[in-house]
C-alpha cells in the first residue's frame, strides 16, 4: 500500500514538472511596444474608417501578432487609440490573401452604438458606403464598426435551382 502511495505522489510530481516545463516552453503572448503601436495605429485607423488599405508589407504591419495561418490576431491597443474620434478597446483584421473573400477591419468601441453611428456619419440603419468599401455598425454590446472591402467572389448571379 505504501509503495502505491509513493508511486502516485511521484506520478503527480512528474506530471507537475512536465506541465511547468511545457508552460515555460510555450511562446509568450506577443505584445507591441509603444513605438511599434505608433507605427501601425494610423494604418489600422485608416482601414477601420474605410479610407485606405494598410501596407501589409511594412515592418509595422509585420510586427502585429499573427496566427499560424498568417491572419492578424485581435489587438488590444497598448495606449489610447481612437477611430472617428472615439475610444477603441480592440481591433480585428481579416485579409483573404487570395482576394476571393475580401477584407474586413473591425473596431470594438468603449462607447455605445449611437455615439459610433453619429461619429462615423452612418445612416439610421448603421451603414455607409465609401470609396474603399462599406462601413457597418453592430448594435451589440460592445458596439463594433466594420469596414468590409469586397473580394472577387460574387454571388449576384447565383439562383437556387
Amino acid at each position: 500500500m505504501m509503495q502505491s502511495i509513493r508511486h502516485a505522489r511521484s506520478a503527480r510530481i512528474d506530471l507537475g514538472a512536465a506541465t511547468l516545463l511545457l508552460a515555460l516552453a510555450a511562446p509568450a503572448a506577443h505584445a507591441l511596444d509603444p513605438a511599434q503601436w505608433q507605427a501601425v495605429a494610423p494604418m489600422l485607423q485608416a482601414a477601420v474608417e474605410c479610407r485606405e488599405r494598410p501596407d501589409t508589407t511594412s515592418a509595422a504591419w509585420r510586427a502585429l501578432p499573427h496566427d499560424e495561418y498568417g491572419q492578424v490576431e485581435p489587438v488590444v491597443p497598448p495606449m489610447p487609440f481612437t477611430v472617428f474620434g472615439l475610444p477603441v478597446r480592440e481591433v480585428s483584421v481579416f485579409i483573404d490573401e487570395s482576394g476571393e473573400m475580401g477584407e474586413s477591419y473591425t473596431a470594438e468601441f468603449a462607447v455605445g452604438a449611437p455615439a459610433v453611428r453619429n461619429a462615423a456619419k452612418l445612416s439610421r440603419r448603421g451603414e455607409r458606403a465609401t470609396q474603399l468599401g462599406a462601413l457597418a455598425l453592430s448594435n451589440d454590446r460592445p458596439a463594433t464598426l466594420t469596414c468590409t472591402v469586397a473580394g472577387r467572389y460574387d454571388e449576384s448571379g447565383y439562383a437556387e435551382p
